[in-house]
């Protein structure tokens, strides 16, 4: 039953794909644990699971690198 007869249902909202940057926020709240309610709601933008790996082995990267290079700075 629709609740104003008169009336067409809305179209159902598409979410819409995630920018680059905003896969890289959302992988960074979730190492640090910490995140916006916009970026888990019903209206954030949709995250396929390719984008999500290929930024966290990217950053998982980045990460050990970082400590590479400062445990040979350190160690010099």
């Amino acid at each position: 039953m629709k609740p104003f007869p008169g009336k067409p249902d809305p179209a159902p909202q598409v979410p819409k794909k995630a920018s680059l940057l905003h896969v890289v926020r959302i992988v960074v709240s979730m190492l640090f644990m910490v995140g916006r309610n916009r970026d888990y709601g019903p209206d954030a933008p949709a995250i396929g699971p390719a984008q999500l790996i290929v930024v966290a082995v990217i950053g998982a990267a980045l990460v050990i690198a970082g400590l590479v290079a400062l445990a040979t700075l350190i160690t010099r």
